[in-house]
């Protein structure tokens, strides 16, 4: 899903670059039980790399890290492309990177695992948590999770964006984003229809804090993170990244021209879009917001998958509490400027592919890990490749 900074854009997504890196599973940090370990046969890496490499230069990707796990089957990691385009640092497979919308699964998690711990419900009105929304009391949790609350997304608000663009360093607060949406009327009655909004998501991390009385980030560390041992997954509290990390390019700037956009604050992304992960915890990630698997009951996993159809309306895609379904394939994409996620588990196969990009360039109408997506599927799994929309 994007962050995407005009309103054209904010819909769901669902040049030559240096020498690839290929390292085999056993060498990532982190065991897993999806029993992929194997390497693919040496004409399916081939395959893997021409579609990859022609992808990457049809599209103008810098760089890309590529995970993809399929049990019985076999594994295939790729860091391909460059880190940084001023020293031509290569790209590595353990390159931390800004994950995007994929923040929201990790959010909409925590109300989740707090509705089973009974400390809410997800019937429960916003306005029972945050009395200062407006119409509050229309509007449930659910809809705020579902994407059918009907409210002003503020990534809409040009003003905003200018602001943004212009002071790239500013920290925004929570309350300052709820605020700018709530300026603007609302794009239909809570529950009438399905918008992608970021506004939603900022409102559920609010909640997370008000029932818990703890950061939105230390809620994540001891109910997500800490469990599934993702060691290298952060909330940032700066702008800093940690180290490796790959540097994000993006068109999203004053004057349109390309810029590095690693060091932008993310605050402004709070809840919805700032977390930074690496290829190997996304690994581990993908598999439980796919099955709830440590995270979730299995009772509460069905009710996450309980799904909105969305454009262009077929069963092949929809919309659940956080996350995404999109042809077999369960997770979410993330785009924010400078980077580009994919991250997903097809439950049927056991399958687990994450694909992270350093820039949020639109090209040939798909960013760079939604077109890479695109192109592995279509040569492991062509009956499961993706529904995507114009970026």
């Amino acid at each position: 899903m994007y962050i995407k900074l005009n309103r054209r854009s904010l819909l769901i997504g669902l040049g030559t670059v240096g020498a690839a890196v290929y390292l085999q599973g056993s060498q990532t940090p982190h065991s897993s039980s999806d029993g992929a370990e194997a390497e693919f046969p040496p004409e399916v890496q081939a395959q893997l790399n021409e579609a990859v490499d022609r992808t990457i230069a049809n599209h103008n990707i810098p760089g890309a890290v590529i995970g993809v796990w399929i049990p019985g089957q076999g594994n295939w990691l790729a860091a391909k492309g460059t880190s940084d385009l001023s020293t031509q640092a290569p790209m590595l497979l353990n390159s931390h990177f800004r994950i995007g919308s994929v923040t929201k699964t990790t959010t909409v998690t925590a109300i989740l695992q707090l509705a089973e711990q009974q400390r809410l419900s997800t019937t429960d009105s916003v306005g029972k948590y945050l009395p200062f929304v407006p119409d509050g009391d229309k509007i449930t949790l659910e809809m705020l999770a579902n994407m059918t609350s009907g409210l002003y997304p503020y990534t809409f608000d040009e003003n905003w964006q200018k602001q943004l663009k212009s002071d790239p360093s500013r920290t925004w607060t929570p309350r300052e984003l709820v605020d700018i949406a709530f300026k603007h009327e609302p794009l239909s009655d809570p529950g009438a229809e399905w918008n992608y909004n970021n506004t939603n998501t900022v409102l559920l991390g609010m909640v997370v804090e008000q029932v818990t009385r703890k950061p939105l980030q230390q809620v994540f560390q001891e109910q997500i993170f800490a469990p599934l041992q993702l060691r290298q997954t952060v909330f940032p509290t700066t702008a800093a990244m940690p180290e490796p990390f790959a540097h994000g390019y993006t068109e999203q700037t004053l004057d349109g021209t390309q810029g590095d956009a690693t060091f932008w604050n993310p605050s402004w992304g709070w809840g919805v879009g700032n977390l930074i992960s690496t290829l190997d915890d996304l690994r581990i990630y993908a598999k439980a917001i796919a099955t709830g698997e440590g995270l979730l009951s299995e009772e509460m996993q069905r009710y996450r998958l309980t799904w909105v159809t969305l454009p262009p309306n077929t069963a092949d895609y929809k919309y659940g509490m956080g996350v995404v379904y999109n042809k077999g394939w369960i997770g979410h994409t993330g785009t924010l400027p400078g980077y580009n996620a994919v991250v997903y588990h097809m439950p049927e196969k056991a399958a687990t592919l994450v694909i992270l990009g350093n820039s949020d360039i639109c090209a040939n109408s798909k960013t760079a890990a939604s077109a890479l997506w695109d192109a592995i599927a279509s040569v492991l799994i062509p009956q499961h490749v993706p529904t995507l929309l114009p970026c």
